[in-house]
């Protein structure tokens, strides 16, 4: 399998691409693989910046009605062998796991959002990974994208912004 870089973000909660955002996008999105935004993104103007990229992307639960019409709630890519499930999350994340793995079975990750909060672990063969917020981080937690690597086994890092 061909190595592959991948940038993962969600929640940018934009109306326009300012300019650190565009900043952003081109030191991390230029030399990416693949482009995925978990939703969350506010205007069609950001998903349209975004088309500049190879993107796969998901609607979120704030977003306006031109994203909802242009993109599904959920989604699962091929990535090379790997079965990658993309999903914005939704309600309490107490529970939030055993909803989306409901969603997206028979996956090798789940990519969500919603929470804002970073998180990449593995759990019974699956990648949860959450890259949290490029502009809202929670608490004292940084803002922050992911990267994903997929080559022999699937990676997630985290990002701080």
């Amino acid at each position: 399998m061909v190595p592959m870089r991948i940038v993962v973000m969600s929640d940018t909660h934009l109306n326009h691409p300012t300019r650190e955002f565009q900043e952003l996008c081109e030191e991390y999105c230029d030399q990416a693989d693949l482009v995925i935004h978990l939703g969350d993104w506010m205007s069609s103007s950001i998903l349209d910046f975004m088309e500049t990229y190879p993107l796969e992307g998901v609607a979120g639960n704030t977003d306006d009605a031109s994203i909802v019409q242009r993109l599904p709630a959920k989604k699962v890519i091929r990535v090379g062998r790997y079965r990658i499930g993309l999903i914005h999350g939704w309600g309490s994340g107490r529970d939030m796991r055993q909803r989306l793995a409901r969603e997206l079975p028979d996956v090798d990750a789940i990519l969500h959002g919603h929470t804002h909060l970073p998180h990449v672990e593995h759990q019974n063969g699956v990648l949860w990974f959450n890259p949290g917020s490029v502009f809202l981080g929670r608490g004292n937690l940084p803002r922050s994208i992911g990267i994903l690597h997929a080559r022999e086994e699937l990676r997630g890092e985290i990002i701080p912004l």
